[in-house]
């Protein structure tokens, strides 16, 4: 009877482990997926926006003020009207752009660092909680809870910020109607 190498029983076991290993990895990337699917189902929306928003405001703070330097007092409100009709397709362009790439962007960047960052049964707790009845509850709170904790934060703060407003609004009046510094006279020292 042939003698097997102990070399040779590795590889045979590492060939018969290898489909185990490349299905545990197949189900490992399909949750990743899930976990990848369900987060840009639900957050898309919001990067989009912010993206777009991100993408809209330079443009808009670069043409108000070239506005103000170039266009005369008379005609800045044509102006602006014409050019708010102009920016309203150029943000509505971004936000179709930007909405196109979500989903192609987290399939490509989230799966992998899911892959590599959980592990599978971290995986299969994450889409359990994610599709529970709780986690659509708690996400059902979500404005709600975020508008009840700014109003009382806004609460808290009127007064102080209030008073701090009055306190800028005095200061800026004071440096508004300050009278021109007068030049120093011929001759005089400094």
């Amino acid at each position: 009877m042939a003698q097997i190498s102990l070399a040779a029983i590795f590889a045979l076991s590492c060939a018969f482990a290898l489909p185990a290993a490349a299905q545990g990895s197949d189900a490992k990337r399909a949750l990743a997926a899930k976990v990848s699917q369900i987060q840009q189902k639900s957050d898309s929306g919001a990067l989009a926006e912010q993206l777009t928003a991100s993408a809209v405001q330079p443009v808009i703070a670069a043409w108000s003020q070239r506005l103000d330097e170039t266009v005369p007092p008379a005609r800045q409100k044509e102006v602006r009207d014409r050019l708010d009709v102009e920016l309203k397709k150029f943000a509505d362009t971004t936000q179709k752009a930007i909405e196109g790439q979500t989903a192609k962007a987290a399939e490509a960047t989230l799966v992998p660092m899911l892959m590599e960052k959980l592990s599978e049964d971290e995986l299969k707790t994450i889409v359990a909680y994610l599709e529970s009845p709780a986690a659509a509850k708690f996400q059902a709170l979500g404005s709600d809870a975020t508008n009840a904790w700014a109003k009382k934060v806004i609460e808290a703060t009127r007064t102080p910020v209030e008073n701090a407003a009055k306190s800028f609004d005095a200061a800026a009046n004071r440096i508004v109607n300050a009278p021109a510094p007068s030049a120093p006279a011929a001759g005089a020292k400094k």
